[in-house]
């Protein structure tokens, strides 16, 4: 009997795992630019997602639908422009942001704290909505 019950809990666990990750999902719905995000590869950065495109697959011929995004890192370099004032409230360390990079919607979740964007930056990139 225990092994019966232990085996159903586990099947609704796993069916509401499922759920959570539809929900975080970027799929049929338009953002407005520009918005945070989280990558799933690499250091799980948060990125500042700027626009959208398509573009081939590298794993098929197919096209993709993707992010144009530039990710945030505390690292000072000549190639990455610093945000003023800082977006993450808590974090005394400056934050800069790196190229912009085109990657596949699926790589993206969204981004649970809470970061602002600085108005010169919505200002740069609110273009991108009326495509």
């Amino acid at each position: 009997m225990i092994k019966k019950s232990v085996k159903s809990n586990n099947k609704k666990n796993n069916s509401n795992k499922a759920n959570k990750t539809i929900n975080n999902k970027f799929e049929d719905v338009r953002p407005k630019f520009p918005f945070w995000a989280k990558l799933k590869i690499e250091k799980h950065r948060p990125t500042l997602v700027i626009d959208e495109t398509k573009k081939a697959s590298k794993r098929s011929e197919k096209e993709e639908d993707c992010f144009v995004h530039r990710e945030v890192t505390h690292t000072s370099n000549k190639n990455n422009e610093r945000i003023e004032p800082n977006p993450n409230r808590n974090d005394s360390r400056p934050m800069y942001l790196k190229r912009p990079r085109v990657l596949p919607k699926r790589l993206f979740t969204k981004y649970a704290k809470k970061m602002s964007v600085p108005q010169y930056l919505v200002d740069r990139y609110k273009k991108n909505n009326n495509k």
